[in-house]
């Protein structure tokens, strides 16, 4: 049984690296508004690849570096 699943995301993010791991982010739609007309809809947040390294790929690969709108996660 599965307990402890981050170490597992940040495996997979190392592995995979930034540029694959945000072209994903990017194709999901995460970091953009969705287009809905919606007073004061967000971006969310997400970490500027060109500016981090391992940890920040880590904690993104496991969700701690990207923040997404309710909407944005019903959309895509």
């Amino acid at each position: 049984m599965l307990t402890q699943s981050n170490p597992w995301f940040v495996e997979l993010g190392l592995r995979i690296g930034k540029e694959t791991l945000f072209d994903y982010i990017d194709k999901f739609g995460f970091g953009s508004v969705t287009g809905i007309d919606l007073n004061g809809e967000a971006n969310g947040i997400i970490f500027d690849k060109d500016k981090i390294g391992d940890l920040e790929s880590a904690t993104t690969a496991f969700g701690q570096g990207v923040s997404v709108t309710p909407i944005q996660l019903s959309v895509y």
